[in-house]
């Protein structure tokens, strides 16, 4: 007589169906909403400090701006500083990555030179970022504040690196032999034109022909370096 095959041993065909790790939709979709509000809250504080001021601007203010309720936005952020530290953080990467993004570049001294052009190309396409970051009296972030940004995006190390490395291979002049001092120069000299660029933009200036951003901040660069090198 011949036996049935145990029911063991066919082999079970396992339903398609979503692995125990894997969110199901409706996570998907809260997840997606909260990030949405979060960034409309950023996005309405940062215009708000840089429109009113920092101490001028209140929670209440920021939930009225985007239509939801004060309890709405302490939810998301525990106060007024938390909220601006993250900002700053956000705000500061993306400086950071407009800066670094010509790390690429062998010659310390023309990435210095790039790096003024792309400052002030970043000040003159994200002014309100430009406006929140430097031009905004509010509180200054510390080094606990903002441990998780990456120093490869921390845009005045990636200059001072630039500068160390220059100094280093014997391409500044003898004098100028302090990495700080000498990316505080670049640094200063660049933010005096982008912040010429943020707060007048060109064409509304009442008495100055004020000349483009990018070609005055190249013909800068170009002159700091001339001066600032043992052979020009």
């Amino acid at each position: 007589m011949k036996q049935r095959p145990s029911p063991r041993t066919k082999s079970a065909k396992k339903k398609p169906g979503r692995s125990a790790a894997e969110p199901s939709r409706s996570q998907l979709r809260r997840d997606l909403e909260k990030a949405t509000t979060r960034r409309l809250i950023l996005e309405a504080a940062r215009s708000m400090f840089a429109r009113e001021g920092y101490a001028s601007t209140t929670m209440r203010g920021i939930a009225d701006q985007i239509g939801y309720t004060a309890t709405a936005i302490y939810h998301h952020f525990a106060d007024k500083d938390a909220l601006m530290f993250e900002l700053c953080a956000n705000d500061f990467r993306a400086l950071g990555a407009a800066l670094t993004s010509i790390g690429g570049i062998a010659d310390p001294v023309e990435r210095i030179r790039q790096m003024g052009r792309n400052y002030v190309r970043f000040a003159v396409e994200h002014p309100e970022q430009f406006r929140f970051m430097f031009l905004v009296e509010r509180p200054m972030p510390g080094p606990d504040e903002l441990t998780h940004l990456d120093p490869g995006e921390n845009g005045y190390e990636f200059l001072k690196q630039a500068v160390t490395e220059a100094i280093a291979a014997g391409r500044f002049r003898r004098e100028y032999d302090d990495p700080d001092l000498v990316a505080q120069i670049f640094w200063a000299s660049v933010h005096g034109i982008a912040t010429i660029h943020v707060t007048t933009p060109e064409g509304k200036h009442k008495w100055l022909d004020l000349r483009d951003s990018q070609a005055t901040a190249l013909a800068l660069c170009d002159a700091l370096t001339r001066g600032l090198l043992r052979t020009p």
